[in-house]
């Protein structure tokens, strides 16, 4: 296939890339990446999430699988003397969608009367049910005892708003006549700034499905290879918490492995 015809191929493309809107209400299942105890937590203190599943709309993925969701500890109070148990709560707030803006959580699927994603208050107090327990127990209040929620609870929330997608590919699209993954916006305008000078990058990680930046915007999961053009490219890899990047300088025509430790 000529560069050509390849750049026209990538031009309807990309007709597909903006088409989509994340409904409000939409579900967003999250796992929690830490795990956090009433002993040590602080009020305020931001909780991290990763997703557990991708959000597909329409054939496009609006929120990839391993995307990063934030919340906050919206109570903390250690074990006291005479027996009194700890206390903890948090709240789930928000979620990064594929064109890598934040999306508002809140906990049902309708919003009631009045509510608001601005004041939030904790799931426990919310009365959200964990949909899986890596170990028991958990939000077990034992007199005495400090309260932990462990790592890898799993929990169904849904979004607070509509949000339009204006980077997103569409799941599995691929360049198979070129023998190379698709291309986000900004990698296939700079391939084509660059009349072909490309290089192919594979980028790989030891949690598949981390999300991958280049120069700002999504550009797939990993493992997955990318035409990048002539230059110095920033790359960010990040899986829930776990993040690694680099700024990387390309030779057209090179090709080049990376392999993200993810720290």
């Amino acid at each position: 296939m000529s560069s050509a015809t390849a750049l026209v191929w990538l031009m309807c493309a990309g007709a597909v890339w903006g088409a989509v809107t994340i409904p409000e209400g939409t579900r967003v299942r999250v796992r929690l990446d830490q795990s956090i105890s009433s002993a040590t937590a602080e009020k305020g203190q931001t909780v991290e999430f990763s997703t557990t599943d991708p959000v597909m709309v329409g054939g496009v993925v609006a929120i990839p699988e391993g995307a990063l969701a934030t919340g906050t500890i919206t109570q903390s109070r250690p074990k006291q003397h005479m027996g009194r148990a700890g206390k903890l709560d948090f709240s789930i707030d928000r979620v990064k969608a594929a064109d890598n803006a934040w999306v508002p959580l809140r906990y049902t699927l309708n919003r009631e009367s009045g509510d608001s994603h601005a004041v939030r208050t904790g799931v426990i107090t919310a009365g959200v049910a964990a949909l899986f327990w890596p170990a028991a127990p958990v939000f077990l209040l034992m007199k005495g005892k400090d309260v932990t929620v462990n790592k890898d609870v799993v929990f169904d929330v849904f979004t607070d708003s509509n949000h339009p997608i204006e980077q997103a590919a569409p799941a599995g699209m691929a360049l198979a006549a070129l023998g190379q993954a698709a291309a986000p916006p900004a990698a296939a305008a700079g391939a084509a700034a660059a009349g072909g000078g490309t290089a192919t990058v594979s980028i790989t990680s030891p949690v598949a499905g981390a999300d991958i930046e280049v120069d700002g915007s999504f550009a797939g999961n990993t493992p997955t290879t990318l035409q990048l053009a002539g230059g110095s490219h920033e790359v960010v890899i990040r899986s829930g918490a776990k993040s690694w990047e680099r700024t990387l300088h390309v030779t057209a025509g090179s090709t080049i492995s990376l392999s993200a430790p993810l720290q």
